[in-house]
C-alpha cells in the first residue's frame, strides 16, 4: 500500500524547502521523461505527422503485428486464448475489471516486473487499476505529448503554468503563495485546491509576474480562473501561445470563456494512464488520433465493431508492449470519423467524447474536479467501485463496492487524500454497496454533483 509519509514530510516542510523538493523532483523527472529514446521517437514523430493515411498504414500494421505477436507468446492471460497467427479480430473485449481484478496477467513476460514502472489510474470511473510500462514506453509517451505541444509552438524550457490535481500545501491553509516553482522545467505548479474569490487575485498577480508560454491543466480550474479574468474585466501583463486541457470534459461556454481570457486558443488532449490512446487538437480544433499509439474502434449500439461511427471506444495500444491492452473497454463513449482536416494530417478524428464528464465537490469557495478526486481512489485496495455523491453543502457520500480482497487500510488513506483536498469542514461518510450502475447513457460518473448546480 502507498505511504503518505513522504507527503506528510513535504506539507510539513516550510515554503523553500517545498520549492527545493520540487526543484530536486523535476531535474530527476526530467531525466526520466526527456532521456533515452525521446529525442530520436520525437523526430520520428514529427517526420511522420503528416504522412498520407497510406504511408502511415505499413508503421501501424507492423506496430500491431508485434503487438498481437508478442500478447500470445509472452502475456498469460492472452495466451490461453490459444492463438497462432491472430489478427485484431480474433481477440475478444477486454473488461476493466478484468485486468483491474489479476494485472499480473496482462504483463509480458519478456519484462522483469520489478524494472517496469507502476501507474495507479482510477479513471473517470473510479475502478482503480494498476498499470505497468516501461522506461520506453513512457519516453515515448513523452514524445507524443511534445509533438502536441509543438502545434503551440511550446518547446521545453519554455514557460508553462501548471494547475494540477497535487497538493502543493494543505487546502486548509489560505495563506499564499498557493503555486511552488521546477526550477528544472521552468514550471510555475498551482494550486486547484484554493481558488476561491479572495484568492483568484494572488493567481492573477503570479501569472502576471512570471508570464508563461503555456498555461496547462484541468479544464474547469482553468476556466474558474479565465470567469474570473473576463467578470473582472482582468488586464494581463503575458499573451500565451495556448491554453492545453486534459483529463476532463468540458462545454463550449467554457472553451470560449478560457480563450476570452487569455486571448488564445485551448488545446484539448485525451488519452489514459493504460497507455492504449493518445488524441490531441491541432490549430484548427481538430482532435487527431494519434495513429502510431493505438487503434481505435467504435461498438455502435446495435453491437458491431466498426472503425468509425459513434458509440462506446474500444482501444488496442500500439506503444505498451510490457502490459499490452488488446480491444480494452475504456469506458468511454464517443464518435470517430475520417474527414479531412485544414492543418493537413490524414488521420482519425475524435469529434465527440462523451465519458470524462467534468464534476465538482464543493466546500465553500473550493471547486475540487473530478480529475483531482479521481487520485484518492487510485491506491484503493479490493474495490471493484468508488463513487462520491454531494447532497449537501456540509457533507459528501462515498460508495465502495468492495471485492474479497478488500483492504480497510486503503479506505482511511482515502479519506485522508479526500479530506486534502476538499479541507476538514466537509463530513465524510462512506458507504458499502452492492453495486454501483451506471447512468442514462451508459457512462460510470464519479462525481455527482447534487447540490451544486
Amino acid at each position: 500500500m502507498k505511504s503518505h509519509l513522504p507527503e506528510r514530510l513535504y506539507l510539513a516542510s516550510p515554503v523553500w524547502v517545498q520549492n527545493l523538493l520540487v526543484s530536486t523532483y523535476g531535474a530527476l523527472e526530467h531525466h526520466k521523461r526527456y532521456g533515452g529514446t525521446f529525442p530520436a521517437f520525437l523526430r520520428h514523430l514529427e517526420a511522420n505527422k503528416f504522412q498520407s493515411a497510406e504511408q502511415i498504414l505499413p508503421v501501424t500494421q507492423e506496430r500491431l503485428t508485434n503487438i498481437l505477436q508478442g500478447a500470445i507468446r509472452n502475456v498469460p492471460h492472452y495466451r490461453e486464448l490459444g492463438l497462432t497467427t491472430p489478427s485484431l479480430s480474433d481477440f475478444p473485449l477486454l473488461n476493466r475489471e478484468t485486468v483491474a481484478n489479476n494485472p499480473d496477467r496482462f504483463v509480458s513476460e519478456k519484462f522483469t516486473p520489478k524494472e517496469l514502472l507502476v501507474l495507479y489510474t482510477g479513471g473517470s470511473s473510479a475502478s482503480p487499476l494498476k498499470v505497468y510500462i516501461s522506461k520506453e514506453v513512457r519516453q515515448k509517451t513523452y514524445a507524443f505529448w511534445q509533438s502536441f505541444y509543438n502545434e503551440m509552438g511550446f518547446n521545453i524550457g519554455d514557460k508553462k503554468a501548471s494547475f494540477v490535481g497535487r497538493k502543493v500545501q494543505e487546502p486548509d491553509d489560505d495563506s499564499p503563495p498557493f503555486w511552488r516553482y521546477n526550477l528544472r522545467d521552468r514550471q510555475l505548479v498551482l494550486s486547484s485546491y484554493h481558488m476561491s474569490e479572495e484568492n483568484l487575485p494572488h493567481y492573477i498577480k503570479k501569472l502576471n509576474k512570471f508570464r508563461p508560454k503555456i498555461i496547462e491543466g484541468y479544464p474547469l480550474s482553468i476556466y474558474r480562473l479565465a470567469e474570473f479574468i473576463v467578470n473582472q474585466d482582468v488586464d494581463l501583463d503575458f499573451q500565451l501561445a495556448g491554453v492545453s486541457t486534459s483529463s476532463e470534459n468540458f462545454s463550449a461556454f467554457h472553451r470560449s470563456t478560457i480563450e476570452k481570457a487569455f486571448n488564445c486558443k485551448v488545446f484539448d488532449q485525451y488519452g489514459s494512464a493504460e497507455s492504449v490512446v493518445f488524441a490531441s487538437e491541432c490549430g484548427h480544433g481538430k482532435m487527431h488520433v494519434e495513429p502510431e499509439y493505438g487503434i481505435i474502434e467504435v461498438l455502435t449500439p446495435a453491437g458491431e465493431l466498426r472503425f468509425d461511427g459513434e458509440g462506446e471506444l474500444i482501444v488496442t495500444t500500439l506503444l505498451n508492449d510490457a502490459m499490452p491492452l488488446i480491444r480494452y473497454r475504456i469506458g468511454d463513449l464517443g464518435e470517430v470519423v475520417h474527414e479531412p482536416c485544414p492543418c493537413g494530417r490524414q488521420t482519425a478524428i475524435l469529434r465527440q467524447l462523451h465519458g470524462k464528464v467534468g464534476a465538482v465537490i464543493v466546500n465553500g469557495d473550493k471547486r475540487v474536479p473530478t480529475a483531482a478526486i479521481a487520485i484518492a481512489f487510485e491506491y484503493l485496495e479490493g474495490i471493484r467501485n468508488a463513487q462520491i455523491i454531494q447532497d449537501s453543502a456540509d457533507a459528501v457520500r462515498v460508495k465502495l463496492v468492495k471485492r474479497p480482497d478488500f483492504n480497510p487500510e486503503s479506505e482511511q488513506y482515502m479519506i485522508w487524500e479526500l479530506r486534502k483536498m476538499l479541507g476538514e469542514s466537509l463530513r465524510i461518510t462512506v458507504d458499502y454497496v452492492d453495486d454501483i450502475p451506471p447512468g442514462a447513457n451508459g457512462k460510470y460518473k464519479m462525481v455527482v454533483q447534487n447540490y451544486y448546480q
